[in-house]
This record gives structure tokens, C-alpha cells and sequence, in this order.
């Protein structure tokens, strides 16, 4: 078996892997660079396969990092199966249209016509269900999913490979949830696997405060001081985790209750998702009252009427990296309030303008090229993040060997030598850290 390391390798976004057995070829993943306009210009880098050679597509997740490429090889000429959860399936079909709309309608975009509504269709018509645990045939090897936490669907890809010498397991991590999420529960450990491809995302970092502590402070400085509070979130999962959670204090606190709408068609159509597998969340029945009662923008009347709106009120739009979406008029109608509040809950990757916001600069442009000047307040949390920090990515590893070997992805080069070092410090004797292109035999 070969696998070559292709996207999500410098940063955490465009997460893709080539694996290829008994000369067939399949991707662990086909997601999307995001980011600002240097970073989402790689969407647009010579490919390092023919996408008519590639037998399926093996999903983790439906983030569009994980998803966002899927039409775009279909537009080249993919044509295999695409194996996932019925969960990731329903969530990645929303994310990819919503991608193809964005695509579509701003004739600035880098990425104008990259793909578009027709190839989402046809994408959608190869996608193949396959439920945890439940193993299938690809390319001469035994592969299920197992539950990866993180968001609904989330899955790690399990790979057993026959030799002379016996069986050989080979795991794909993809992005792992936390151990305490409040939403999701926490991923099953990895098995003893003999090689691991490991997401990095804090890998270098044991994750510090608390999200409802942090989340009150920032609802009750919005109602005390009658402020506009803007909230940049992903779409999918953390704005579902927000609302509810909102929801539920404001249950509990009446006097903190102000206006509070959310703006996003992504963010309405995963909340369809979510309330039908509402189920699998550790808090079901919040969960769905929380998403069903919520007030939504959805015509313009609408946002021309919040436009003319006094604190307080709340409003919660994506991108959650302010990278493009909804957000952006939003932060365009207050970014002369010096009294708005941004609220920005999760990580914030290099290069976008939430990492710029949160590191000071107020200037900040987005993947169009559009700019403004934000002169109101910057709250930032990494308690929200719903990726698992370094000691939870430790203890999701403690059935592998200390003789295994360990490939670092998805992190930023600091977080990805940060856990090496610390993986090596702990008796792992082979861990590595692949460059773009790089290829591995096993």
C-alpha cells in the first residue's frame, strides 16, 4: 500500500490523502482550502492524480475542508463511489450546494465557476451510506468507520490490510472530537493500529477556559451594556452548540434574555439535520426546541430592518474564521460602533481574518478582496473549539504502540512539532511529520 500526503499538510484546511492498493487508487477525504485569498489560490493547484483513476472517495466528515473538493472532481471526471455516514452524507450534500451557490454568484471570487449546482448533483447520486462498525471492500482492503466525536457523522477510518506475516491496521484519524463537548459525545479510541494518519489541529495546546463561563460573560455584557454582540460561527456544529447553549441560559436567566437571531441559509439547513439526529447529541431535547424556536433572517425586509437596530441584540452568522458569508454584512452595517462586540468562539487559522482580528489588527479583507475597518470590541475563546486538545489526543491514543508510527496532519507546522516532540517524549519511537507530495509505502 502507497499513500501520499496532499492537502491539509502546511495548514488545517484541504484535507486529502491518496491511497493506493493493488494498483486502485481512493482519497481519504477531497476538502477545500479556506482562508484568505493566498490560501483558497491552492484550490487551484495542479492536481497529483487523474481524477478518472480515482475508485471512490472515502469521507470523514462533511466539513467543507474535508468535503468542498468532492464537486470539483467530479466536475474533472470522478466518477466512483463516495463511502461515508448517512449523518455526514446529508450534512456534506449542504455544504457542498452552499459552496457551489457562493462560487456561482460572486463573479470576484478566486474560485468563480470552480464548480457549480449541476456537479453537486451528480456527486450527490455517488454517494454510498455506510453506518459505523460496518465493514466493506475497497481496493483489496477492509474498511469501517468509527465514531470520530468532533461534529454529527464525524468518523475515523479504520483500514485492515492481509500480509503473509498476518493483519496490518492502518487509521485514518480525521478530525477528533473532545472528551467534555457538550453537544457531541466523546470519539472511541483509536484501535491498536499499526500505522495512524493523526489530526494536529492542538496538537500543541491543552485547551483553557470554559465555554458557558465565557459565553455569559460575553450574553450579559450585550444585555447590560444594550450592545450589538455579533457572533462568527461555522455553520455546521458550532453554530447548533451556540444556540442551544444560549438557548438554555436564557431558559435559565430570563434577565439576560435579548434579541437574538441567527443569519445563514447553510446554518437553517444543518439545523435540519441536527434536529433529526438530534438523538445521537447528549442534550436531544434542548437541542431541537433550541433550533426550532430561534428566530431567522431569511428575507431582506428583514436584514434592512436589523439594520436600523440598537443594542441589544445578538446576532450569530458565519464564516466562523470571518473569511466571507453572511458575517461580512453584518460587520460591514456596525464596523463604525465602537461599542459592537465580536464574539469570535473557536479557533482561527493563519492567514484569515479572525486570526487577524484576534491577534489585534482591525483592517481586515476577506477571500473577495472586500476590506473594512472594525472599530468596535474583539472577544475571542478557544474553549469552543471542537477539536480535542493535546492531552485528549494523547488518551485517544492510548491503545497504539509505542512501536507504531504516527504521521501528523491537519496542524499548523508549530502545533504539529509540538506534539511530535511530545509523542516522542512519551516512548513513541516513530513519529513523522510529511511534507505536501510526500509519499510512504507500508
Amino acid at each position: 500500500m502507497k499513500i501520499k500526503f496532499l492537502g491539509a499538510i502546511e495548514d488545517v484546511t484541504g484535507s486529502m490523502t491518496l491511497v493506493e492498493n493493488n494498483n486502485q487508487k481512493f482519497l481519504i477525504d477531497s476538502g477545500m482550502y479556506q482562508g484568505v485569498l493566498h490560501i483558497v489560490k491552492k484550490n487551484v493547484r495542479p492536481l497529483a492524480f487523474d481524477p478518472h483513476e480515482i475508485k471512490a472517495i472515502v469521507l470523514t466528515h462533511g466539513h467543507l475542508d474535508h468535503s468542498g473538493y468532492i464537486p470539483r472532481l467530479v466536475k474533472l471526471g470522478f466518477r466512483g463511489d463516495i463511502f461515508c455516514t448517512r449523518e455526514t452524507m446529508k450534512l456534506a450534500r449542504i455544504v457542498m450546494t452552499d459552496s457551489a451557490r457562493i462560487l456561482e454568484e460572486n463573479e470576484h471570487h478566486p474560485l468563480h465557476a470552480f464548480y457549480g449546482p449541476e456537479d453537486i448533483l451528480k456527486a450527490t447520486s455517488f454517494f454510498k451510506v455506510k453506518p459505523l462498525k460496518e465493514e466493506f471492500d475497497l481496493a483489496g482492503l477492509k474498511i469501517h468507520f468509527q465514531s470520530a466525536g468532533h461534529i454529527l457523522g464525524a468518523s475515523s477510518v479504520v483500514v485492515k490490510q492481509e500480509e503473509k506475516q498476518g493483519e496490518k491496521t492502518i487509521v485514518f484519524s480525521g478530525d477528533l472530537g473532545r472528551a467534555n463537548d457538550p453537544l457531541m459525545f466523546p470519539p472511541d479510541d483509536c484501535p491498536p493500529a499499526d500505522v495512524l494518519m493523526m489530526e494536529s489541529t492542538y496538537g500543541g495546546t491543552i485547551r483553557k477556559g470554559d465555554i458557558e463561563q465565557e459565553l455569559i460573560q460575553f450574553l450579559k455584557k450585550i444585555k447590560n451594556e444594550s450592545r450589538i454582540g455579533i457572533i462568527a460561527s461555522f455553520a455546521v456544529a458550532r453554530s447548533q452548540l451556540l444556540i442551544t447553549l444560549i438557548s438554555e441560559h436564557y431558559k435559565a436567566h430570563p434577565e439576560d434574555r435579548v434579541r437574538f437571531v441567527i443569519d445563514g441559509p447553510m446554518m437553517l439547513e444543518a439545523n435540519k439535520v441536527y434536529v433529526e439526529y438530534a438523538h445521537e447529541t447528549k442534550l436531544p431535547e434542548e437541542l431541537k426546541q433550541a433550533l426550532r424556536f430561534v428566530e431567522t433572517l431569511q428575507h431582506q425586509r428583514e436584514w434592512e430592518s436589523l439594520q436600523k437596530k440598537d443594542g441589544p441584540l445578538i446576532i450569530l452568522s458565519s464564516s466562523g474564521m470571518v473569511a466571507g458569508g453572511r458575517i461580512w454584512r453584518h460587520l460591514e452595517n456596525w464596523q463604525d460602533d465602537d461599542t459592537a462586540v465580536l464574539f469570535l468562539p473557536g479557533y482561527q487559522s493563519e492567514g484569515t481574518p479572525g486570526r487577524a482580528l484576534s491577534m489585534g489588527r482591525r483592517e481586515i479583507q476577506d477571500e473577495e478582496g472586500k476590506r473594512i475597518k472594525w472599530r468596535g470590541e474583539v472577544m475571542t475563546s478557544s474553549a469552543f473549539s471542537s477539536h480535542a486538545d493535546q492531552n485528549e489526543l494523547l488518551a485517544w491514543l492510548k491503545n497504539v504502540p509505542k512501536e507504531s508510527t504516527i504521521y501528523l496532519n491537519h496542524g499548523e507546522p508549530e502545533a504539529k512539532e509540538a506534539f511530535r516532540e511530545k509523542l516522542t517524549a512519551m516512548g513513541w519511537k516513530h513519529v513523522k511529520v510529511p511534507h505536501v507530495l510526500t509519499e510512504v509505502e507500508i
